[in-house]
């Protein structure tokens, strides 16, 4: 089983990895998912810990091994678009061949994104 950190913690407000500190919107680095070592499943397990979070998380897959922007298509949603700030340990499964994954962040206006995680 590996488990890899798709985003590690981000605070509003405090430049991490891709976010700059001011921008609501942006995207995680991409991590290899499950198909990139073929033969390794099509299920993933992706896990949300947020502490205060207002904004929206879409977790995105790509099945090519060198990804370009336009090929990256939304898995998962992970919010519900509105202001109200959420505290919330999630779990998700995903199903596919997916050989890159990575978390895309629109309307970040507040609070902690402890981690989002994948697990194969």
């Amino acid at each position: 089983m590996t488990t890899k950190t798709i985003l590690g913690t981000t605070v509003y407000g405090q430049p991490a990895g891709n976010y700059d500190g001011s921008s609501q919107d942006w995207s995680s680095d991409p991590v290899t998912a499950a198909n990139y070592y073929r033969g390794r499943g099509g299920v993933q397990t992706i896990t949300f810990s947020v502490t205060a979070f207002e904004g929206d998380m879409f977790l995105e897959a790509c099945l090519d091994d060198n990804p370009a922007e336009a090929n990256w298509f939304d898995t998962y949603i992970y919010g519900d678009g509105s202001t109200i700030p959420l505290t919330d340990y999630h779990p998700a499964t995903v199903t596919g061949n997916f050989t890159w994954m990575r978390v895309r962040v629109e309307g970040f206006s507040g609070g902690t994104i402890n981690a989002v995680t994948i697990t194969y």
